[in-house]
């Protein structure tokens, strides 16, 4: 029989989280498109997730199991190196995504050659309040995509990602220290061409379920990362040509989206239980980061001074909030090929 190499990749890493793992896998066997492959990955789960995943059977199915836990970026690579088809979607075992979500991005990349990654809106979920992301144009460049992401204009979840795998390889492992891995490959793929948008909810993403690694990252950490890749974000639109007056703005907006993505952090370390003297050094080391936007430098203040079960209470506040603001440009699912 003849190979047929798949359009998508949906790969799925998974480590001891047996309760979510198989609503993932699931979502990615009801895609409505036929030319998909759905990797599996368990790395050292010590729970039932073993058991679970060897009861799974379907032929666009593969399951890999590793006895020894292996770091997030190597375990990604691995997750890479495995993949065969022309775009990769790299699903967390508690997200999921709607049964449209390959076609229609399949349809975008069969209209639009070039294209180095493709994202929808994401349906995010937190404590029983859900929000639909921000979107863009069908097709911008990859520069323009970075100002409005930095901007605050663009929301992008990696589990609604779909990037060219040639480029995924080309970009290589992040680095082992790295935290923001999503955010590290956006940059990266957005310097490689033009990227995609379809802006219909049809992934689901859910935050701060279970024990979220990420959340504990170090402030000073995360606030490193976010600037290193804000910067090297405003080079690549330098590149473009664009005059003085962009890329003031550009700089403008990118400190800001720096400073609340911290501020966020302190909400997040707080929340987890990070030592408020912990917090505090933070406080005074980010002091001027945080100063360029007012309402960073009191979320990250009221991290310090609130317990947590008040600070979840704000989070969930702004986004029913943002749920309200967002309630009529939420868009209906079409029927595929309209």
């Amino acid at each position: 029989m003849q190979y047929t190499r798949p359009a998508l990749t949906i790969a799925i890493p998974t480590v001891n989280r047996a309760d979510l793992v198989c609503r993932a896998v699931e979502s990615a066997l009801a895609q409505t498109r036929a030319d998909i492959e759905v990797i599996v990955s368990d790395n050292g789960s010590t729970d039932g997730t073993p058991g679970l995943l060897s009861r799974l059977r379907d032929r666009r199915l593969r399951h890999y199991r590793h006895e020894r836990t292996m770091p997030a970026s190597t375990h990604g690579k691995f997750l890479i190196d495995q993949a065969q088809g022309e775009f990769f979607v790299a699903l967390s075992d508690d997200d999921y995504l709607e049964p449209e979500f390959s076609a229609r991005v399949l349809e975008l990349v069969e209209r639009q050659a070039g294209l180095a990654f493709v994202y929808t809106k994401t349906i995010v979920h937190i404590d029983g309040v859900s929000v639909h992301t921000l979107a863009g144009p069908d097709v911008e460049p990859g520069a323009d995509f970075l100002a409005a992401y930095f901007a605050w204009k663009r929301e992008v979840r990696w589990c609604a990602t779909a990037s060219r795998l040639e480029h995924l390889r080309r970009i290589g492992e992040a680095p082992p220290e790295w935290v923001i891995g999503d955010m590290f490959y956006l940059v990266k793929l957005a310097t490689l061409g033009d990227v995609g948008c379809v802006p219909l909810p049809l992934s689901n993403y859910t935050y701060l379920a279970g024990d979220n690694s990420s959340s504990r990252t170090p402030v000073a950490r995360w606030a490193q990362e976010l600037r290193i890749l804000a910067d090297e974000a405003m080079r690549e639109y330098v590149d473009t040509g664009v005059d003085a007056a962009a890329i003031s703005s550009f700089r403008r907006e990118s400190d800001k989206f720096v400073a609340r993505s911290t501020a966020n952090q302190f909400l997040f370390n707080a929340i987890r239980g990070v030592e408020k003297g912990t917090l505090i050094r933070a406080f005074s080391d980010n002091w001027s980061l945080l100063g360029v936007d007012a309402s960073s430098m009191a979320r990250a203040a009221a991290a310090i001074a609130l317990p947590s079960m008040a600070l979840k209470w704000l989070i969930l506040l702004a986004m029913r909030r943002r749920v309200a603001s967002r309630r009529n440009s939420t868009q209906a699912l079409p029927p595929a090929g309209s």
